[in-house]
């Protein structure tokens, strides 16, 4: 008797495509960049010197909340040292995290002595010139975070363990879910005023919201939208300007993204010059299967936002049903 194979079972384009965007995902997570989180409250700011290197840490104690906020889709690494004692030795420290204030997990780590990690004392304390006279600490325990789409706070508190404070250090890795080449401009269902910006010798054009205003989307899904925001800069503005962006999926608030506006010596308008674009922050919104309507609102004392929408180009073959 022959052997009879089946033949392969047929994918919908819907389907490849959710294959091909979680390829993506996974591609942009080994990819991307890990950064120092740098803003942190509820813990103060310590120095601990490991194989003689600086290195900034967040002090924790016990009975206190350390919260951030980041931005997703990423990956939060949380690093954690704990004080070393003899006494610690076969004991376990842990670390609870929440999520928006929902209970996310519980990390527990041995307390395992470092031979390279010392706190820095107070300058005050006669040891501080003695680093080989620093308080230990423990080996470093890693854990990572996976953060959603959008603006999200993560906070963290000590659970049972017999530290008083913990050392925490954060890295932020964030996803980036579209390939570079491929990606198609998505323009809003109205168009309103635009802008070109010009960054070297590209140059591209940009949807104007300003404060109080909003930009509709028609996108059929599985996919994933790319925003590019660049805050409209003047000379009254310095440093980083914090501002939101709030995205509406078929009347329901989706997400939010904290976003902060920094100067950017390159780009600038092609015909304005009483200001010019902040440097670009990118955002993602994902698109689940079928078609569905967005709003993008930005409302935030009277400035200007610069938006770019960009699809992948496969994903103008959905159904939209």
């Amino acid at each position: 008797m022959p052997l009879m194979i089946a033949p392969p079972r047929r994918l919908s384009a819907g389907r490849l495509l959710a294959l091909a965007l979680a390829a993506l995902l996974a591609a942009g997570l080994a990819q991307a960049a890990w950064t120092t989180v740098k803003r942190v409250r509820g813990a103060r700011h310590v120095q601990v010197l490991v194989n003689e290197k600086p290195r900034a840490y967040w002090k924790l104690e016990r009975g206190d909340t350390l919260s951030t906020s980041v931005n997703g889709p990423s990956v939060l690494r949380v690093v954690t040292r704990s004080p070393w004692r003899v006494k610690h030795k076969g004991q376990a420290a842990e670390l609870q995290w929440l999520l928006d204030g929902r209970p996310g997990g519980v990390y527990r780590h041995a307390i395992i002595r470092s031979r390279a990690a010392r706190l820095e004392p107070p300058k005050s304390s006669k040891r501080y010139g003695e680093p080989a006279r620093w308080p230990r600490l423990s080996a470093s325990h890693t854990e990572e975070i996976q953060i959603p789409y959008g603006t999200h706070k993560v906070q963290l508190v000590m659970g049972t363990g017999p530290c008083d404070y913990e050392l925490l250090r954060f890295k932020l890795k964030g996803l980036h879910p579209l390939p570079k080449g491929g990606l198609v401009d998505l323009l809003p269902r109205q168009p309103g005023a635009t802008r070109i910006v010009a960054v070297k010798e590209a140059r591209n054009s940009y949807q104007v919201l300003a404060s109080g205003d909003e930009l509709s989307l028609d996108v059929s899904g599985p996919t994933v939208v790319k925003v590019i925001s660049r805050l409209d800069w003047n000379d009254t503005m310095a440093g980083q300007q914090k501002y939101q962006l709030k995205v509406f999926e078929d009347g329901a608030l989706k997400n939010t993204w904290v976003l902060r506006g920094r100067h950017s010596n390159l780009a600038t308008y092609q015909d304005k010059d009483d200001s010019t674009p902040a440097r670009a922050e990118a955002l993602y919104i994902e698109v689940p299967a079928g078609r569905h309507e967005y709003q993008v609102r930005f409302q935030d004392s009277g400035r200007q936002v610069n938006l770019r929408f960009l699809m992948p180009r496969a994903a103008l073959r959905n159904g939209g049903k």
